[in-house]
Protein backbone atom coordinates (compact mmCIF):
# COMPACT_ATOMS: atom_id res chain seq x y z
CA UNK A 1 0.00 0.00 0.00
CA UNK A 2 3.17 2.44 1.03
CA UNK A 3 4.30 1.74 -2.60
CA UNK A 4 2.29 1.00 -5.94
CA UNK A 5 0.47 3.97 -5.69
CA UNK A 6 3.39 5.99 -4.85
CA UNK A 7 5.12 4.40 -7.90
CA UNK A 8 2.21 4.62 -10.29
CA UNK A 9 2.46 8.05 -10.56
CA UNK A 10 6.34 7.72 -11.18
CA UNK A 11 5.15 5.72 -14.20
CA UNK A 12 2.41 7.61 -15.19
CA UNK A 13 4.69 10.90 -15.28
CA UNK A 14 7.88 9.42 -15.74
CA UNK A 15 11.02 9.32 -13.94
CA UNK A 16 12.55 12.41 -12.72
CA UNK A 17 15.31 13.19 -9.98
CA UNK A 18 13.60 14.36 -7.79
CA UNK A 19 11.44 11.19 -7.32
CA UNK A 20 14.44 9.43 -5.45
CA UNK A 21 14.11 11.79 -2.04
CA UNK A 22 10.85 11.93 -2.56
CA UNK A 23 10.05 8.30 -2.46
CA UNK A 24 12.55 7.84 0.26
CA UNK A 25 11.34 10.47 2.26
CA UNK A 26 7.81 8.80 2.17
CA UNK A 27 9.18 5.34 2.79
CA UNK A 28 11.25 6.53 5.82
CA UNK A 29 8.85 9.07 7.22
CA UNK A 30 5.98 6.42 6.80
CA UNK A 31 8.19 4.14 9.42
CA UNK A 32 8.89 7.46 11.06
CA UNK A 33 4.95 8.14 11.81
CA UNK A 34 4.48 4.26 12.84
CA UNK A 35 7.30 4.82 15.35
CA UNK A 36 5.68 7.97 16.58
CA UNK A 37 2.00 6.33 16.73
CA UNK A 38 3.91 3.64 19.11
CA UNK A 39 5.14 5.95 21.25
CA UNK A 40 1.81 8.05 21.57
CA UNK A 41 -0.16 4.78 22.20
CA UNK A 42 2.43 3.89 25.04
CA UNK A 43 1.64 7.37 26.72
CA UNK A 44 5.41 8.51 25.76
CA UNK A 45 7.33 5.50 26.94
CA UNK A 46 11.54 6.63 27.00
CA UNK A 47 12.19 3.08 25.38
CA UNK A 48 9.65 3.80 22.35
CA UNK A 49 11.23 6.95 21.76
CA UNK A 50 15.02 6.38 20.35
CA UNK A 51 13.00 4.58 16.77
CA UNK A 52 11.08 7.28 16.16
CA UNK A 53 14.27 9.38 17.09
CA UNK A 54 16.39 7.75 14.55
CA UNK A 55 14.04 7.48 11.29
CA UNK A 56 13.00 11.48 12.03
CA UNK A 57 16.42 12.02 11.57
CA UNK A 58 16.84 9.70 8.56
CA UNK A 59 14.00 11.09 7.21
CA UNK A 60 14.45 14.96 7.01
CA UNK A 61 17.58 15.28 4.82
CA UNK A 62 15.12 13.45 2.50
CA UNK A 63 12.25 15.89 2.53
CA UNK A 64 14.50 19.02 2.60
CA UNK A 65 15.86 17.80 -0.62
CA UNK A 66 12.58 17.15 -2.13
CA UNK A 67 11.21 21.08 -1.63
CA UNK A 68 14.39 22.48 -2.80
CA UNK A 69 14.34 20.37 -5.82
CA UNK A 70 10.31 20.66 -5.78
CA UNK A 71 9.26 23.67 -3.88
CA UNK A 72 5.47 22.94 -5.02
CA UNK A 73 5.50 19.62 -3.55
CA UNK A 74 5.04 21.61 -0.40
CA UNK A 75 1.00 22.25 -0.94
CA UNK A 76 0.54 18.88 -0.68
CA UNK A 77 1.65 19.71 3.08
CA UNK A 78 -2.36 20.66 3.96
CA UNK A 79 -3.67 17.82 2.30
CA UNK A 80 -2.15 15.48 4.09
CA UNK A 81 -2.36 16.97 7.86
CA UNK A 82 -5.64 16.50 8.47
CA UNK A 83 -5.15 12.53 7.46
CA UNK A 84 -1.90 13.17 10.06
CA UNK A 85 -4.29 14.66 12.25
CA UNK A 86 -6.73 11.85 12.54
CA UNK A 87 -3.84 9.07 13.17
CA UNK A 88 -2.16 11.26 15.98
CA UNK A 89 -5.62 11.14 17.72
CA UNK A 90 -6.12 7.32 17.49
CA UNK A 91 -2.81 6.93 18.98
CA UNK A 92 -3.57 8.85 21.78
CA UNK A 93 -6.70 7.36 21.97
CA UNK A 94 -5.82 3.69 21.37
CA UNK A 95 -8.21 3.57 18.50
CA UNK A 96 -5.69 3.02 15.64
CA UNK A 97 -7.29 -0.05 14.73
CA UNK A 98 -10.41 1.64 14.17
CA UNK A 99 -12.32 2.18 10.75
CA UNK A 100 -11.74 6.08 10.77
CA UNK A 101 -7.72 5.66 11.36
CA UNK A 102 -7.89 3.02 8.54
CA UNK A 103 -9.40 4.90 6.25
CA UNK A 104 -7.19 7.48 6.35
CA UNK A 105 -4.30 5.96 5.90
CA UNK A 106 -5.43 4.17 3.08
CA UNK A 107 -6.11 7.82 1.71
CA UNK A 108 -2.83 9.04 2.14
CA UNK A 109 -1.37 6.23 0.56
CA UNK A 110 -3.47 6.30 -2.67
CA UNK A 111 -2.91 10.06 -2.78
CA UNK A 112 0.78 9.55 -3.35
CA UNK A 113 -0.18 8.39 -7.27
CA UNK A 114 -1.15 12.64 -7.47
CA UNK A 115 2.00 13.53 -5.05
CA UNK A 116 4.52 11.81 -7.46
CA UNK A 117 2.55 12.85 -10.19
CA UNK A 118 3.00 16.41 -9.74
CA UNK A 119 6.49 16.17 -8.89
CA UNK A 120 7.28 15.79 -12.21
CA UNK A 121 4.50 17.40 -14.43
CA UNK A 122 2.71 20.67 -14.11
CA UNK A 123 -0.90 21.15 -12.59
CA UNK A 124 -1.76 22.01 -16.40
CA UNK A 125 -1.42 18.82 -17.84
CA UNK A 126 -3.82 16.94 -19.59
CA UNK A 127 -3.19 13.80 -17.93
CA UNK A 128 -4.60 14.34 -14.90
CA UNK A 129 -8.02 13.33 -15.14
CA UNK A 130 -6.60 9.84 -15.17
CA UNK A 131 -4.22 10.26 -12.81
CA UNK A 132 -7.31 11.14 -10.47
CA UNK A 133 -8.95 7.52 -11.74
CA UNK A 134 -5.80 5.78 -11.26
CA UNK A 135 -6.06 7.32 -7.39
CA UNK A 136 -9.31 6.46 -6.92
CA UNK A 137 -9.23 2.89 -8.24
CA UNK A 138 -6.46 2.07 -5.88
CA UNK A 139 -7.90 3.67 -3.22
CA UNK A 140 -11.03 1.63 -3.73
CA UNK A 141 -8.84 -1.28 -3.79
CA UNK A 142 -6.90 -0.86 -0.52
CA UNK A 143 -9.84 0.20 1.14
CA UNK A 144 -11.44 -2.96 0.12
CA UNK A 145 -8.86 -4.96 2.04
CA UNK A 146 -9.88 -3.99 5.41
CA UNK A 147 -13.00 -5.24 5.61
CA UNK A 148 -11.59 -8.31 4.06
CA UNK A 149 -8.95 -8.73 6.04
CA UNK A 150 -11.05 -7.93 9.23
CA UNK A 151 -13.57 -11.04 7.94
CA UNK A 152 -10.43 -12.98 7.86
CA UNK A 153 -8.97 -12.41 11.02
CA UNK A 154 -10.19 -10.08 13.76
CA UNK A 155 -13.72 -10.14 13.04
CA UNK A 156 -13.72 -13.68 11.21
CA UNK A 157 -16.61 -14.87 13.83
CA UNK A 158 -18.38 -12.06 12.55
CA UNK A 159 -20.56 -13.02 9.69
CA UNK A 160 -21.60 -8.72 9.13
CA UNK A 161 -17.96 -8.12 8.23
CA UNK A 162 -18.22 -11.34 5.39
CA UNK A 163 -21.30 -9.96 3.79
CA UNK A 164 -20.12 -6.64 3.82
CA UNK A 165 -16.95 -7.00 2.38
CA UNK A 166 -18.36 -9.64 -0.20
CA UNK A 167 -21.20 -6.90 -0.99
CA UNK A 168 -18.52 -4.06 -1.68
CA UNK A 169 -16.20 -6.05 -3.46
CA UNK A 170 -19.18 -7.17 -5.58
CA UNK A 171 -20.63 -3.80 -6.66
CA UNK A 172 -16.90 -2.88 -7.22
CA UNK A 173 -16.53 -5.39 -9.62
CA UNK A 174 -20.24 -3.64 -11.16
CA UNK A 175 -19.12 -0.54 -10.87
CA UNK A 176 -15.80 -1.13 -12.78
CA UNK A 177 -16.93 -3.42 -15.44
CA UNK A 178 -19.65 -0.71 -15.81
CA UNK A 179 -16.88 1.50 -16.67
CA UNK A 180 -14.94 -0.31 -19.43
CA UNK A 181 -18.41 -0.71 -21.19
CA UNK A 182 -18.49 3.15 -20.78
CA UNK A 183 -14.67 3.40 -22.38
CA UNK A 184 -13.81 4.80 -19.17
CA UNK A 185 -10.07 2.66 -19.06
CA UNK A 186 -9.79 2.82 -22.65
CA UNK A 187 -5.76 3.09 -22.62
CA UNK A 188 -5.75 0.26 -20.15
CA UNK A 189 -5.26 -3.33 -21.30
CA UNK A 190 -8.06 -4.65 -22.63
CA UNK A 191 -9.68 -1.79 -22.63
CA UNK A 192 -10.41 -2.22 -18.49
CA UNK A 193 -12.00 -5.46 -19.12
CA UNK A 194 -8.60 -6.55 -17.58
CA UNK A 195 -8.87 -4.59 -14.97
CA UNK A 196 -13.01 -5.64 -14.67
CA UNK A 197 -11.90 -9.33 -14.45
CA UNK A 198 -9.36 -8.64 -11.62
CA UNK A 199 -12.48 -7.19 -9.53
CA UNK A 200 -13.92 -10.07 -10.22
CA UNK A 201 -11.20 -11.83 -8.94
CA UNK A 202 -11.42 -9.62 -5.96
CA UNK A 203 -15.07 -9.82 -5.52
CA UNK A 204 -14.72 -13.75 -5.61
CA UNK A 205 -11.92 -13.85 -3.38
CA UNK A 206 -14.07 -11.84 -0.47
CA UNK A 207 -16.23 -14.17 -0.58
CA UNK A 208 -14.78 -17.59 -0.70
CA UNK A 209 -12.06 -16.77 1.28
CA UNK A 210 -14.01 -16.23 4.46
CA UNK A 211 -16.10 -19.38 3.39
CA UNK A 212 -13.00 -21.74 3.13
CA UNK A 213 -11.76 -20.47 6.19
CA UNK A 214 -14.82 -21.49 8.42
CA UNK A 215 -14.55 -25.66 6.54
CA UNK A 216 -11.01 -25.76 6.98
CA UNK A 217 -10.02 -23.20 10.30
CA UNK A 218 -7.81 -19.66 10.14
CA UNK A 219 -5.73 -18.89 6.92
CA UNK A 220 -2.37 -18.09 8.06
CA UNK A 221 -1.58 -14.19 7.82
CA UNK A 222 1.33 -14.95 5.59
CA UNK A 223 -1.17 -16.42 2.90
CA UNK A 224 -3.44 -13.52 3.40
CA UNK A 225 -0.86 -10.82 2.58
CA UNK A 226 0.70 -12.97 -0.16
CA UNK A 227 -2.96 -13.28 -1.88
CA UNK A 228 -3.50 -9.17 -1.42
CA UNK A 229 0.33 -8.62 -2.86
CA UNK A 230 -0.39 -10.55 -5.43
CA UNK A 231 -4.08 -8.76 -6.29
CA UNK A 232 -2.32 -5.29 -5.57
CA UNK A 233 -0.02 -6.13 -8.64
CA UNK A 234 -2.95 -6.91 -10.97
CA UNK A 235 -5.00 -4.31 -10.01
CA UNK A 236 -1.63 -1.78 -10.81
CA UNK A 237 -0.67 -3.78 -14.01
CA UNK A 238 -4.62 -3.57 -15.10
CA UNK A 239 -4.22 0.43 -14.79
CA UNK A 240 -0.81 0.61 -15.84
CA UNK A 241 0.35 -1.61 -18.39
Amino acid sequence: MITIPALSGVVLAGWDPVHAPLLLFWWVGYFAFQAGALWLKSRRKPRYLPPLRAYALAALPFGLATVLLQPSLALWAPVFAPLVAVAVWAAIARRERGLLNDTATVLAAALMVAVTFSAAAPWDDPRWPWVWVVTAVEFAYFWGTIPHVKALIRERDNPAYRRFSATYHALGAVAVASGAALDAFADTPLGGWFLAAVWVGLAIRAAWMPAWQRRTGPLRPMVIGLVEVAFSLLVAWALLG
